[in-house]
């Protein structure tokens, strides 16, 4: 059965590779430094909307987070805080996607 699926994958592959070898120019992915530029803007992005998330997040708490994490140094809190930004960032990777 391994064997049979590594033939298909090989054939697959030469296939796919000779296709790939005769499209027009049009068809070829962007250069190396336009998808550099795109990931450090995505980056870039999406740092600023993560401290805008923590902000609207802050916002919208009773206590001051920023005291209870500095002054009372509340575990609790900076969990939560924590989760907020791994959400917002997890919903920022599911846009981007």
């Amino acid at each position: 059965m391994l064997r049979k699926t590594l033939w298909i994958f090989a054939i697959a592959g030469t296939v796919v590779g000779s296709a790939n070898a005769q499209a027009p120019s049009l068809l070829q992915p962007p250069a190396l430094w336009w998808e550099l530029l795109a990931s450090v803007l995505f980056g870039l992005v999406g740092i600023v909307l993560a401290m805008v998330g923590y902000k609207v997040f802050e916002w919208i708490t009773p206590f001051s987070v920023a005291d209870e994490l500095q002054r009372n140094h509340n575990i609790a809190v900076a969990i939560v805080v924590a989760a907020i930004i791994v959400g917002i960032c997890l919903m920022m990777a599911a846009v981007i996607r």
